[in-house]
């Protein structure tokens, strides 16, 4: 029996402590809403060099030692294990430098050689941005995981492939990177997904498309939609 994966985009809470501040009653209705999937495991973004670490913090918050930080993995797969009852979560991240060439130095390559690419991707990026709700917690993870996101997001990558030219792949070089990082978390999501497992997945909003994508290329597990399982969005 293959397995189930279920990908939950999420967004770096530590980046944005105050819509934990703000919407801490709708974390609790986000935990509740997915244990309705009955994940038999939890997958999350971590190097697997932090496992025992996370693992040990994740057994401290169950006895009640630890308060969760300003953390994605934290606030939603910490309390989400313990209404599961479950004592364990799997780290699928990969550590991978991301400095040669840093995305600044694609930007600047293309702010001095190519601004018109420049600016496609920059418009695009402002038109996802200004889409982004966040007056609600449930209003933003419905955005970031509905397809139209994962897209624009993959037409931002696909356009940062062009940035250089024969002689310099510096926009290639910079995606080989981070697709290097989408490639391993798909590895190990499937490495940790047994037969008859129903394994959620806390990943960041920019990597869901391609390991989906390398998900379901696989052939080896069934991915699951993971937006009837968001929280409805409430009036503000």
């Amino acid at each position: 029996m293959k397995p189930d994966i279920m990908l939950l985009g999420t967004f770096h809470m530590a980046v944005e402590p105050e819509m934990i501040h703000k919407h801490k009653e709708e974390l609790s209705s986000l935990t509740a809403s997915l244990k309705e999937w009955k994940p038999t495991k939890i997958a999350v973004e971590k190097s697997f060099f932090l496992e025992e670490e996370l693992n040990k913090r994740l057994e401290q918050f169950l006895k009640g030692e630890q308060a969760p930080a300003f953390d994605e993995v934290e606030q939603i797969a910490f309390p989400l294990a313990a209404s599961l009852e479950q004592n364990h979560l799997y780290p699928v991240d990969e550590i991978v430098d991301m400095s040669t060439p840093s995305l600044e130095q694609v930007f600047s390559w293309a702010g001095e050689h190519q601004p018109e690419l420049l600016n496609d991707i920059l418009s695009i990026q402002q038109d996802v941005k200004q889409m982004e709700d966040k007056q609600t917690l449930a209003g933003y993870f419905r955005y970031i995981n509905h397809e139209d996101y994962k897209e624009q997001l993959q037409r931002v990558y696909m356009k940062l492939t062009r940035v250089g030219d024969r002689q310099h792949q510096i926009g290639v070089h910079w995606l080989k990177q981070w697709h290097h990082r989408d490639l391993a978390m798909a590895a190990n999501i499937l490495r940790t997904a047994g037969p008859g497992d129903r394994v959620l997945v806390l990943v960041g909003a920019d990597h869901l498309h391609l390991v989906e994508q390398f998900l379901q290329e696989s052939g080896d597990v069934v991915i699951q939609d993971v937006v009837p399982y968001l929280p409805e969005k409430k009036n503000v």
